[in-house]
Formats: structure tokens, C-alpha cells, sequence
């Protein structure tokens, strides 16, 4: 698969403790793939967990549509339960046709994800 990632960039872009924050939320529920959104309010970046309505939620994710209304979204995150942190086909496909990063952390190798598309 071809896609551009800045990993290392952009990563520097979200603050450690949001980074903390969301890795805190993915090991309090390691049977399940977490999610939520990175937004930003009064210029700085906040983070909001939300619920996983996912039909599947150990292998899958899905968000209330709603806040991509109501957040000014900069990223969305979620977790990897058993895999890497490297995004899915389906990861790629959903962040290019929201034209938003998705931020993704492997439980099982402890690390962080960025993918973005640069070409959007």
C-alpha cells in the first residue's frame, strides 16, 4: 500500500500529556479498541474519549458522527488491541475520506501511530 505518513512531525505536534492521557484510557480497557478525538478550543489542543459503537468493538471502532459536528476535530484516535500500531486498510480509507490524521496506539507494542495523509 502507498500512503504518506509524517510520523515523526506531526507526533511532536500533540502534547506528552495528551499522548499519556490517551495510552492511560486504551490500557484501562485492553479487550477493546478505544477511541475519541483530539480537537482544539481557545487554540489549544483537548481531548474528548468516546464511546466505541462499533458492531465489533475488540477488532474495530466507530464514532458518534455528531462530533465531528460539534468539535473542531484535529485528530481521531483509537487503539490497536492485538495488533501493531500501523493503521488498516479501513484506518487509511476512513482518515482520507474524513481528512483527518487518525492517531493510533498499539497496546501490544506500546507505541503511537500517526497516520496522515499529506495529499489531502
Amino acid at each position: 500500500m502507498d500512503f504518506l505518513v509524517r510520523k515523526s512531525i506531526a507526533l511532536n505536534d500533540i502534547p506528552k500529556f495528551i499522548l499519556d492521557k490517551i495510552k492511560a484510557i486504551c490500557r484501562s480497557t485492553p479487550d477493546q479498541e478505544c477511541c475519541g478525538i483530539i480537537f482544539q478550543k481557545n487554540h489549544q489542543l483537548s481531548i474528548l474519549e468516546c464511546e466505541n459503537l462499533s458492531e465489533n468493538v475488540k477488532t474495530s471502532f466507530a464514532i458518534d458522527p455528531v462530533c465531528f459536528i460539534e468539535y473542531d476535530v484535529k485528530y481521531v484516535y483509537h487503539s490497536h488491541c492485538l495488533g501493531s500500531s500501523s493503521p488498516s486498510i479501513y484506518d487509511v480509507k476512513c482518515s482520507d475520506e474524513l481528512c483527518i490524521p487518525f492517531l493510533i496506539y498499539s497496546l501490544r507494542d506500546d507505541n503511537f501511530y500517526l497516520y496522515e495523509n499529506v495529499s489531502v
